[in-house]
């Protein structure tokens, strides 16, 4: 095992020993504010109601080929946001982060393996987890 995967494997397990022990999703950034002339909703407002969505799912979630529950997966992915809203080199100099960016550098893959996130659904079916908080950001976009 080369030097570097063992490091990410160790970051790995105590980001998710840390994750499982603590309550993060109440925790997400708060510094995105809403414009005072017109209903305007924020980026954050945006990715929050996202993490929501999947919290209130009641799917199973499939990362890295393990399944998880909707609660675990809100959870990942809340804690995923706060880590990449605090590394520079994840996003550069920009201190806010759109909901598109969101879906497509946070909560479709795996930033350890690379591998796309999937949803099976009630049906039985399928999907990449892009495809559905892109339909679920489409869906919250129509209603403003």
């Amino acid at each position: 095992m080369n030097i570097t995967l063992l490091f990410r494997t160790i970051y790995l397990s105590i980001t998710l020993t840390l994750l499982m022990t603590s309550p993060i999703y109440a925790e997400l950034p708060s510094n995105a504010k809403a414009e005072t002339s017109k209903k305007v909703t924020s980026e954050e407002q945006k990715i929050k109601y996202l993490i929501k969505q999947v919290n209130d799912s009641g799917v199973i979630f499939i990362r890295n080929g393990d399944e998880h529950t909707a609660k675990e997966a809100s959870e990942h992915l809340a804690f995923k946001y706060k880590k990449a809203t605090n590394m520079f080199w994840f996003f550069g100099a920009k201190t806010k982060v759109t909901a598109k960016e969101f879906i497509n550098k946070i909560a479709s893959q795996s930033s350890t393996t690379g591998k796309p996130y999937l949803i099976r659904l009630k049906d039985g079916k399928t999907v990449t987890t892009k495809e559905w908080l892109d339909k679920k950001l489409l869906l919250y976009n129509k209603k403003d």
